[in-house]
């Protein structure tokens, strides 16, 4: 036994599915099965067809191709796609590309947010960023964190109220982040709280430059833009 699939040719639509003993003796003997058939508005197949089309070169039913399906209006494009030539087209898009009328556009305000986000963030990197601080011949690394620059400057106050010269037992990190408690002089640690203010000054006017130039850069520019290259050249360029 099998079911034969009859469409109406005007609109091929899927009007009857009569059980026959075989697509053969279908094929010989329509009415037999379907005794309504007409081969002027009708047409069978083997198979239900979804959304039926006749082709126009075998005179076969088939399904509709993708294209067909939105000539139709059966297909909605989806976010990746558009028509090139009359025909659906798949495109890559970036994170901040979509289509809009047939045409792929970009969203540069939201772009330009996130870069701004991104170099802020690097700026609070590169603020707190330990530097090298030399004593007597040997190199510690010294945070610039908030804490560290009011620590600094709190001792400074009281070692000149108390008109002392050296404070005991500063702790500073060496390179293997072990802590290292040394006497440090009023004069050194003056001219670490400048290395602090001359870093935290320049991160800001680093983060400044390159958010004020985002606008000026093209779109392509923007897409392919890396902020933590960008902060970094940019960074050693300042002085």
């Amino acid at each position: 036994m099998q079911v034969i699939y009859i469409y109406n040719k005007e609109n091929m639509e899927n009007i009857a599915q009569p059980v026959t003993t075989s697509y053969e003796d279908f094929k010989e003997n329509p009415t037999l099965f379907y005794p309504p058939w007409d081969s002027e508005t009708m047409i069978f197949s083997d198979e239900l067809i979804t959304n039926a089309i006749l082709d126009k070169k075998s005179g076969e039913l088939r399904e509709m191709t993708k294209d067909e399906l939105y000539k139709n209006g059966k297909y909605q494009l989806s976010e990746n796609e558009l028509i090139e030539n009359g025909k659906i087209k798949t495109v890559s898009l970036s994170e901040y590309e979509y289509i809009e009328n047939n045409q792929i556009k970009f969203k540069r305000g939201e772009k330009i947010e996130d870069l701004k986000k991104e170099l802020y963030e690097l700026r609070l990197e590169y603020d707190v960023k330990p530097f090298e601080f030399e004593i007597d011949g040997t190199t510690y690394l010294q945070n610039n964190r908030s804490v560290d620059q009011s620590n600094l400057t709190r001792i400074v106050v009281m070692c000149q109220a108390m008109k002392k010269t050296t404070f005991e037992n500063w702790k500073f990190y060496t390179k293997d982040n072990s802590e290292k408690y040394v006497n440090i002089s009023l004069q050194d640690m003056m001219e670490m709280a400048n290395i602090m203010q001359a870093q935290t000054t320049k991160s800001m006017a680093t983060e400044t430059l390159l958010s004020h130039s985002l606008e000026n850069l093209t779109d392509e520019e923007l897409k392919n833009y890396d902020s933590k290259e960008k902060y970094e050249t940019a960074y050693k360029g300042i002085e």
